[in-house]
Formats: C-alpha cells, sequence, structure tokens
C-alpha cells in the first residue's frame, strides 16, 4: 500500500519510495519504509508504556478511520443514485478518457465512473447496512480516543486524539499546499485498463 500511494504521488517523497530495484524488481525503499518504522516505534515502549498505548490506540483509530471514508462515500453514492449498474463487460467504452501527466511510464489515471461489481447487496437493505457500517465505526471511533481508566492522570491519558488530529491537520496542509498538484487519481497500467472501463481507442500515455 505504501508503495502504490507513492507511485500515484500521494506520499511526501513519493519519488524515493516508488522507487523499484532493477534486479530484484522489488520496491525496496517501500519494504524497508514499512519495516524499520514499526521497529522503531516498538521502541517506544522502552522509555514510556503509555505513550506506546497511545500509538496503539492510534492504529486503531487510523484503521477505523481508513474505513470510514470509502464506507461513507459509498452511502453518499447510494443515496444520490451516481452509481452505474453492473453490465458485465468489462471492456465497455465508458467515454472515461485517462488524463497525461510529465511521466514516461505506462499508465494512466484512473477515473472511470464508478460501477457496482457483480455482486452487491441491492436497494434499502444495502443503504441500512452501509449506513449502519457508518455509525458504528463512528461509535469505535468515539470509543477509542478515551482515557483506559479512571482517575484520569497525565501518566494514563490518551494522547491519541491529539496525534490523530494532528496528523489529519498535516495531511490537510500538505494536499492544499502541493499535494493537489502532484495527486491526480490511481494510475492504472495500461494494460489493463479495459478492466476499469477505458477508452480502447485512447493511446496516451503518462
Amino acid at each position: 500500500m505504501t508503495w502504490s500511494s507513492a507511485r500515484d504521488r500521494g506520499l511526501p517523497f513519493h519519488k524515493y519510495i516508488s522507487k523499484v530495484e532493477p534486479r530484484t524488481s522489488i520496491p525496496l525503499v517501500a519494504i524497508l519504509l514499512v519495516t524499520i518504522i514499526p521497529c522503531l516505534l516498538a521502541l517506544i515502549y522502552i522509555g514510556s508504556s503509555t505513550v506506546f498505548e497511545d500509538v496503539v490506540s492510534l492504529s486503531v483509530s487510523g484503521l477505523y478511520g481508513s474505513y470510514f471514508v470509502p464506507c461513507s462515500l459509498l452511502l453518499w453514492r447510494r443515496t444520490t443514485g451516481k452509481m452505474k449498474d453492473y453490465t458485465g463487460d468489462s471492456e465497455e467504452d465508458d467515454n472515461a478518457n485517462p488524463q497525461q501527466t510529465n511521466d514516461s511510464r505506462e499508465d494512466d489515471v484512473a477515473q472511470p465512473p464508478l460501477m457496482w461489481g457483480p455482486w452487491r447487496v441491492p436497494g434499502l437493505l444495502g443503504t441500512v447496512n452501509n449506513a449502519f457500517a457508518c455509525v458504528y465505526i463512528v461509535f469505535v471511533l468515539f470509543w477509542s480516543f478515551w482515557p483506559p481508566t479512571t482517575p484520569v492522570t497525565a501518566e494514563n491519558m490518551n494522547y491519541s486524539v491529539l496525534v490523530t488530529g494532528s496528523v489529519i491537520g498535516f495531511s490537510i496542509i500538505y494536499y492544499f499546499i502541493w499535494g493537489k498538484t502532484q495527486y491526480l487519481g490511481p494510475l492504472v497500467d495500461r494494460e489493463v485498463r479495459g478492466y476499469v472501463g477505458y477508452d480502447k481507442s485512447s493511446q496516451s500515455r503518462l
């Protein structure tokens, strides 16, 4: 996930993180990054168990927060009717031409119309299920920020809400200052463009 986000220019220093080692065809930088950082975070426990517990709590809030984004967007698409029905034709021409960038790779920015897959929970039942998922995630997020015990002191306080807010604030600032000029959307190899509804006649390259 780290490598794919860097490849799509969605991370800082994406040019370095997205590099693939030519000899092994492995994203070595991305692998080292996601290996070293957790090891360093584990060392926090040596200095303070409270901070380590906050990091663990932060991982929970981050995990459920990543679930909430697609669930809420899907609910919005459901209620506004902006979802195409499944046709079964993976190479249907949806007039979704890929955008071009200055990169020389054979990738395109994936911006096809959003379409249902071959299986889904249809109608009102699907909307209720989707809404329940969003409510449950908000419920879990709310309690994940609370201290584990009372009375609350500086030693047992859950500081993950502060860290989560700081990460969100930094991400928003980063996007508007620099990210929106780099990140255009997920990139898709030209050989699989037909599976996401691209116009087969398009021969544009990044």
